[in-house]
């Protein structure tokens, strides 16, 4: 067997490998150690059939267009005279410098089709038709040039009759009534995939007599290859983010919960990555049964966890981010294993919620370690039977009770039509609120709200008003201007897609601010929620300031100060996006500890250590993590202490809420500092001290920045040519950006597979559904990484 000649395409400073050169048997296990393609390329003792598989194992590679394999182009050349090279060529693989070409097969430019080479024959090579090449003779040639000219024309489609169109809607009709199927199915992209396939067979058969039936498989097939399509997209997962492990920029986002109707439990973890190009991307890392025979303790979650860190490849619990709630058994397996996760956004505000609208009781007793999710309506009773409450505390109370249980009356009789139909254009179905989810109350009282007379009259219909008679519109009012700001803040924060860690010190700056004083809880209600609390009634209303939205104002304010600490890396965040690196608000030592983390980082050659201190100046851990507002009331040096002063009149006239699409800006960025001119279109920032040499940090801190490429993304900022000027500071920002601010998202995604596995017919088992939603993400990356390509 001879080498393919790679002289006229290998370059200088490549280390060009080859398995079939005189090396020992320790070498060749050394290179199929190291390169994939080295363990696919040795064939000796192997069955026709096993080449097969590995022909396709290197398209399937080539494919996925990773970078890693690529086609080395030979072209016609004295070594290889046959006409079919010039489209032909040899798989290599890239690592750390060092490339291997294979030599036992070759694979076309354009599509990747692999063929087995070296063997007595090429005929199959040569005979190889791709859709973007041309072939050579005549008669080929004609018909590929047809192809061409239809590929330039846009064919006009015919659509189908009306009679046909009326048999495929009652051919519908009758799927979804025999069987009980929703009708939603209908509008399945994979619906029109298999119907597409099936009318492409027809025209390619339209002469031959057909048993479509041959065409359907049984349940068990299908299962089968749900099973092997799971594992063919693990492996493709493992493959895309080994470069995103290997530089430390994954985050995992862990949750548990319970089936009630099989008495199961349940662990899912979602991933979340930045890409070597910047692009941010999420998938379904496992959603599978927790063992009924252990517990749900600490120990045995890390050993669960470990086993599916095996089928992706990852090595160890640090080597990844951690977004969790603050439940004790995960708290105790990230202890045990020496990782230190981000605390949920959202359960904070949740908690926030759950102890201002309880009994104070509970407070006594709280542990927000040990609690994740609290019903919404424990001891509420009793909350309600103290007398030393005033009466306009007990309505607030009681509106959050009548708004409930006239959600659940309408969802059990099926009034949501009747509301909808009496109310006309604009009006909508009654919204219910999640149990053990305080912040999906807003959604449910703003449904009752903006469909009250609706509402009430679908209830005379029923002769039921006495579940409306107890709920005034000034009570709504007065809930959702206490919810509004918490929902806002919430909405801009739980984005999938996007980074969001960097928003979470920011609104929480601004939910203060808001909650501080009753005017500009009002100010910011009508500035998010205008349809709300900008007409005359309502501004009529919120004049003055009731004692219970007072009481609930500033237990929600004593609340947010209580239970809320932050990481280090919430400021890191923060000062990595660019239209939020000058910090407003924050004080000198926090602000002071987030550079010495950063230049740290830059500092050490360890990519995971970034919170070691590097001078006598720097926090400690603990302090770092101390609540934001007892950085406040410390005593600090003469510009800590102006910082403090000037906090409020900085998050009024700094930070702002687009109305559109509630997103976070700071209008003080968009100008030059110490310039006179407030129409600047730069953002820039000066540093109070000078390091004696300055680093990539200062460069940032310090350098004028074109505000077109300042977006409200900050990946489009650190994706664009400028931030070219600050490669290790990217590369740290890659890291920190890749972290979500919530793993609410974990639970959304798998509230949907509860659904499934809940439901009696599908009859899904725990493993269908974790290799169900595995195939679901991993198609959705591989289809964005095409449409990219």
């Amino acid at each position: 067997m001879t080498s393919p000649n790679l002289s006229l395409s290998s370059n200088d400073d490549e280390i060009a490998l080859d398995i079939t050169s005189p090396t020992s048997r320790l070498q060749k296990e050394q290179l199929k150690s190291k390169f994939r393609l080295a363990a696919i390329d040795d064939i000796e003792k192997k069955s026709r059939y096993e080449i097969k598989e590995k022909a396709d194992e290197i398209k399937r590679l080539l494919c996925m267009r990773v970078g890693r394999y690529t086609v080395n182009a030979s072209g016609v050349t004295k070594s290889h005279l046959a006409s079919w090279w010039s489209t032909f060529g040899f798989a290599k693989e890239e690592v750390s410098g060092e490339t291997y070409f294979v030599s036992n097969f070759v694979s076309c430019q354009k599509c990747f089709t692999t063929y087995r080479y070296g063997s007595s024959s090429t005929e199959s090579i040569s005979r190889h038709q791709c859709n973007s090449s041309i072939s050579s003779s005549p008669k080929s040639a004609t018909i590929d040039n047809q192809f061409t000219l239809d590929k330039h024309f846009i064919k006009e489609k015919k659509i189908f009759r009306h009679f046909e169109k009326q048999n495929a809607t009652k051919l519908f009709c009758n799927w979804v009534s025999d069987s009980f199927r929703p009708i939603s199915m209908i509008e399945d992209q994979g619906f029109y995939e298999i119907c597409s396939y099936f009318y492409d067979l027809g025209t390619k058969n339209y002469n031959r007599n057909m048993d479509v039936q041959s065409l359907f498989q049984s349940r068990q097939t299908v299962s089968r290859c749900i099973v092997d399509q799971a594992q063919y997209y693990r492996q493709q997962l493992s493959d895309i983010i080994r470069e995103p492990l290997d530089n430390h920029c994954v985050t995992l986002s862990p949750d548990m919960w319970s089936d009630k109707f099989r008495q199961l439990s349940y662990l899912g973890v979602t991933a979340t990555f930045i890409d070597i190009n910047m692009k941010f991307k999420k998938f379904t890392l496992c959603c599978r049964s927790f063992p009924v025979e252990l517990r749900k303790t600490g120990e045995n979650i890390s050993k669960v966890l470990k086993e599916e860190f095996d089928k992706y490849k990852i090595d160890r619990f640090d080597s990844v981010y951690w977004v969790s709630d603050r439940g004790s058994n995960f708290i105790r397996c990230f202890n045990l294993n020496m990782v230190e996760p981000i605390l949920c956004f959202a359960h904070r505000m949740h908690n926030v919620l759950t102890i201002t609208f309880m009994n104070k009781k509970i407070d006594d007793y709280f542990n927000d370690e040990d609690i994740e999710d609290i019903p919404d309506n424990i001891d509420q009773e009793e909350y309600l039977g103290d007398e030393s409450m005033s009466l306009a505390v007990k309505r607030i109370l009681l509106t959050i009770k009548y708004t409930k249980n006239l959600v659940k009356y309408v969802k059990m009789s099926n009034l949501n039509e009747l509301i909808v139909k009496l109310g006309g254009e604009g009006t909508t179905t009654l919204k219910q609120s999640v149990v053990t989810r305080w912040l999906s109350l807003f959604t449910c009282v703003e449904s009752v709200y903006l469909n009250y007379d609706a509402t009430l009259l679908a209830l005379e219909h029923r002769r039921a008003t006495k579940y409306l008679n107890e709920l005034s519109k000034n009570n709504l009012i007065d809930l959702l201007l206490l919810l509004t700001p918490l929902h806002v803040a919430l909405q801009s924060i739980q984005i999938d897609m996007a980074p969001s860690l960097h928003l979470v010190v920011p609104f929480y700056q601004k939910l203060l601010n808001d909650y501080g004083s009753y005017s500009k809880l009002v100010a910011s209600a009508k500035k998010k929620k205008p349809s709300l609390f900008q007409n005359s009634f309502v501004s009529d209303h919120l004049l003055t300031e009731s004692s219970g939205v007072q009481f609930f104002r500033e237990r929600i304010y004593e609340k947010l100060l209580e239970l809320f600490v932050f990481d280090d890396r919430h400021y890191i965040a923060m000062c990595l996006h660019p239209a939020m690196r000058e910090m407003d608000g924050i004080p000198y030592h926090t602000k002071t500890g987030c550079y010495n983390n950063i230049r740290q980082y830059l500092q050490d050659e360890e990519v995971g250590i970034i919170n070691t201190p590097t001078t006598t100046d720097t926090l400690s851990t603990n302090k770092r993590r101390k609540l934001l507002h007892k950085f406040l009331e410390e005593d600090e040096d003469e510009d800590a202490h102006e910082a403090e002063q000037t906090q409020t009149q900085i998050l009024d006239s700094n930070i702002d809420i687009v109305d559109d699409d509630n997103l976070l800006v700071h209008k003080s960025s968009i100008r030059r500092s110490h310039s006179n001119s407030s129409l600047s279109t730069e953002f820039s920032y000066r540093t109070n001290y000078r390091t004696l040499k300055p680093d990539e940090l200062d460069l940032y801190l310090e350098t004028d920045i074109p505000s077109t490429i300042v977006k409200e993304n900050p990946i489009d900022f650190w994706s664009s040519e400028f931030a070219s000027r600050f490669p290790r500071l990217k590369n740290f920002a890659r890291k920190i950006l890749s972290i979500p601010a919530t793993s609410s998202g974990t639970e959304r995604l798998f509230s949907y597979s509860g659904i499934i596995l809940n439901s009696r017919r599908q009859r899904l088992s725990p493993d269908q559904v974790d290799n169900m939603l595995v195939i679901r993400s991993a198609r959705q990356i591989l289809s964005n990484i095409k449409q990219v390509d």
